[in-house]
């Protein structure tokens, strides 16, 4: 037994939060295109990755949302889900290397992690 409120086909949850997403997806979208503009060097470069990722997600939402009526729009959420991840993973990695950088030129320490 399912209570109204969580139940998927019935519950008002479901499409606010499914706005809600969207929501702020669009305004990190609009965060990272100021960012773009404004940054230069490295900071814009991930500035830019963030922006196509936030598109990713929002792309993917809109398949997501489409999805719940036309199941053949699935399978391109899964594929705009799939390009957010990677997007994801390519920062994370420009913003380590960054940190070894600057741990390296300012002769800090990394613990719990061999160089």
């Amino acid at each position: 037994m399912v209570l109204e409120l969580f139940s998927y086909q019935d519950s008002i949850l479901n499409p606010l939060l499914k706005l809600i997403v969207l929501l702020l997806f669009v305004i990190a979208v609009y965060v990272f295109y100021r960012c773009r503009l404004i940054y230069g060097g490295k900071l814009k470069l991930v500035a830019t990755l963030l922006l196509l990722g936030g598109v990713a997600g929002v792309l993917a939402w809109i398949f997501r949302y489409e999805g719940d009526f036309y199941i053949q729009w699935k399978w391109a959420e899964s594929f705009f889900s799939l390009a957010l991840a990677m997007i994801t993973l390519v920062i994370a990695y420009i913003v380590r290397m960054k940190f070894k950088n600057a741990i390296a030129l300012f002769g800090g320490e990394q613990s719990g992690e061999q160089r």
